[in-house]
């Protein structure tokens, strides 16, 4: 089939992709905050739920032999649903039930994503196609929106209808629309995913600590999103927490309007935002303003402990900002995955992005809740804000360093190849004259034995 028909089945299978993402990227966090198990152990586990993301480097060298993957995106897809379903279903078994069914989701997720990439790859030609990528962008989008957005508020108008019941149950009928939602889907899927073709996508055997200075890279990566990391889920902690204790108090429907829906689109127009100045201006004249814009979200959300934003307009207008700014400044941390993932996977589909910034935001993510239980909201958030110029003087001096060391490198080479180090490992000059090299080697002769040897 040819890849320049419709894109109806690129919108179906990243929407399907995207979905289960949501659920334990955002959704979970809400869920364990709900069932009152502390800030804490409630950003730990929604931590832990993204190292399958993590391991997704290791996930993909088992591609090679799966054969068709269309089937078993199928196969992955009727899975999670059957899990959204039964996890509904089973949802009042406790806290630790719960933890391992969304563990489980999590892992299809990250399997179901190398799968769709791969298919959508090998179906538009190495991805040549703009407008596949484009509604590959919006599709991932929308689904984040219908997930973190439309459900969260339908479960918040679900809790107030069905006040006398647990919130157990209005979080299972939830699960339920939402399973009902996916196999649809799923089945979308079967009707339009075609073979696609059999143009070979090689896989990376390469790994990313085999990289020319893969250290430097990587940590200059973890500061550069550490603040982010940090805020990602305490932001959530502080628009759910009650006035009385620091945060806005506000309801399940203001987090899915603001967050799942304004800031989600917000994010998606400063991504876009921040590719083109990119490519506009450069990486030279643009990698500092973006590290800088990157920085600065946190800020949103500090000036929101005291404004105290009230009305969904407003946190909508504080969340547009803060998002924006995290979409903007996201495309400074490009070039170091790029230089984690060689030249071969410098392409709008990186297999290391994902897994990248993963991990380097699990740990602060995983550590928010414990400093948040110590410091109040304004105290954090203030620490988070000068967190950035911190990491920003690090990268400065890292930076610096690495050039430091590239240019030793170039010098070295150079020097190699105009033959300097003597010894055994002399080079001659291409340009020296082939009759000159006797005479060369006569007088390194008379040179090396005494006048009485003759």
């Amino acid at each position: 089939m040819k890849s320049n028909e419709g894109g109806f089945w690129t919108i179906t299978l990243f929407a399907a992709n995207e979905i289960p993402s949501a659920v334990v990227t955002f959704v979970a966090l809400i869920m364990f905050l709900q069932m009152n198990i502390g800030v804490a152990l409630s950003t730990l586990f929604a931590a832990i739920l993204l190292l399958p993301w993590v391991a997704q480097p290791f996930m993909r060298r088992l591609l090679p032999g799966m054969g068709g993957d269309r089937w078993w995106l199928h196969l992955i897809e009727i899975i999670l649903a059957g899990t959204m379903a039964l996890f509904a279903l089973t949802l009042r078994n406790g806290m630790w039930w719960t933890m391992l069914m969304l563990a489980w989701i999590s892992t299809l997720s990250a399997w179901h994503d190398i799968m769709a990439k791969h298919y959508f790859m090998r179906r538009t030609m190495m991805a040549q196609e703009t407008h596949h990528l484009v509604l590959r962008a919006l599709s991932s989008q929308m689904a984040t929106v219908l997930t973190y957005g439309l459900m969260i508020m339908a479960v918040g108008v679900l809790q107030i209808y069905f006040r006398q019941r647990s919130q157990t149950y209005s979080w299972a009928l939830g699960y339920y629309i939402l399973a009902g939602a996916y196999m649809l889907m799923t089945l979308m899927n079967m009707l339009l995913l075609r073979n696609a073709g059999n143009t070979e996508i090689t896989t990376t055997r390469q790994w990313p600590w085999q990289q020319k200075r893969w250290k430097e890279h990587l940590i200059m990566l973890l500061l550069m999103l550490m603040p982010q990391g940090l805020m990602f889920y305490s932001r959530t902690v502080f628009l759910l927490a009650q006035p009385q204790e620091g945060g806005l108090g506000c309801t399940l429907q203001e987090v899915g309007f603001a967050h799942g829906t304004i800031g989600v689109i917000a994010f998606l127009t400063g991504v876009a935002l921040g590719k083109g100045i990119l490519n506009k201006w450069g990486e030279n004249r643009t990698k500092w303003p973006l590290t800088i814009c990157l920085g600065l979200s946190p800020a949103v959300y500090l000036t929101m402990t005291h404004c105290k934003p009230e009305g969904v307009w407003m946190l909508s207008a504080y969340t547009l900002m803060a998002q924006l700014l995290f979409g903007i400044g996201l495309n400074a941390c490009r070039r170091y995955i790029e230089n984690l993932s060689g030249e071969r996977y410098r392409n709008s589909v990186n297999p290391l992005y994902i897994p990248a910034i993963s991990l380097c935001i699990v740990l602060p993510m995983a550590l928010s809740g414990f400093l948040l239980e110590r410091l109040d909201f304004k105290l954090f958030f203030m620490l988070d804000t000068l967190c950035a110029p911190i990491t920003w003087v690090a990268i400065l001096c890292l930076t610096n360093m690495h050039k430091i060391l590239q240019h030793k490198d170039d010098r070295r080479l150079k020097d190699k190849s105009q033959g300097k180090g003597g010894g055994k490992n002399m080079i001659f000059d291409e340009n020296l004259d082939k009759d000159t090299l006797p005479l060369q080697k006569q007088k390194e002769g008379e040179q090396r034995f005494p006048a009485w040897h003759k």
